[in-house]
């Protein structure tokens, strides 16, 4: 059952920097955009994560998910009579669980640290989503990058950590900052979960406000039919990617 493949990854790596890791890289962003954006920290709080801390967390665990056995050249589990295609969807399958908690924490910290600024420090913010808002931004946000996971773990098992890291790190910046403005956003998994932020936190993925006269701006943006085509295409990219990572991974055990 991929129930005890998913419980020896998560005692494998109980130990390891990745439970800090998905705990720290929340709370620095929450810290950095409350001290550096202050009035604009109820959706800074956000954009800054999605353009880069969460892509950063996804890769480093990513990276954490297969560097040991990469390391042992996969013989630990070469050794054992297991299902080389139920390793890769525990891994998978743990990586979600791991970038869902990040997410989890992060909108805990952001409402959290936005209801002190506004009610304690008296600050108001030029932009101030509905708790609504902010929790429907979290869930698009865990389901839309869903699709880096099996991405990572591909790269990292055939390049390394290294050179994943940076290729992931800079095609998602790409393609979010750019791309994501263009209607044909969909086709550019890196792309979805940026676009989909405008309607709903209504901030482009520069930061800045979504509205007219702001660069960037476009009233197409603002359409929230994004979000169900998001949401399509990203599935339709996690299981696609999901599957080829799984070919891949269960090809390259067999070499070994």
């Amino acid at each position: 059952m991929i129930g005890q493949y998913l419980k020896a990854e998560a005692l494998k790596h109980k130990h390891t920097s990745m439970l800090k890791l998905l705990i720290l890289m929340p709370v620095v962003c929450a810290m950095l955009a409350a001290v550096l954006t202050h009035v604009f920290f109820a959706v800074d709080g956000y954009n800054w994560w999605y353009m880069g801390m969460y892509p950063g967390l996804i890769a480093l665990s990513c990276g954490m998910l297969v560097g040991k056995e990469k390391k042992m050249k996969n013989r630990a589990i070469l050794a054992l009579p297991c299902d080389m295609g139920r390793i890769w969807d525990a891994k998978v399958l743990y990586g979600i669980l791991v970038s869902g908690a990040a997410m989890v924490l992060l909108m805990i910290l952001v409402i959290g640290i936005a209801f002190l600024l506004e009610h304690v420090l008296n600050v108001t913010f030029i932009i101030r989503p509905s708790l609504f808002s902010q929790l429907e931004a979290g869930v698009l946000l865990w389901l839309s990058f869903g699709w880096q996971i099996p991405w990572c773990l591909l790269l990292a098992q055939r390049f390394g950590r290294t050179v994943m890291l940076l290729l992931h790190v800079i095609l998602c910046n790409v393609m979010a900052i750019f791309l994501s403005l263009s209607p044909i956003y969909m086709l550019f998994p890196g792309a979805i979960g940026a676009r989909m932020m405008c309607p709903v936190l209504s901030i482009l993925p520069n930061g800045l406000p979504a509205q007219s006269g702001e660069m960037t701006f476009a009233p197409r943006l603002m359409d929230s039919s994004s979000i169900p085509i998001g949401m399509v295409a990203s599935v339709i990219w996690f299981l696609l990617l999901w599957g080829v990572g799984r070919i891949d991974y269960e090809r390259r055990m067999k070499r070994v």
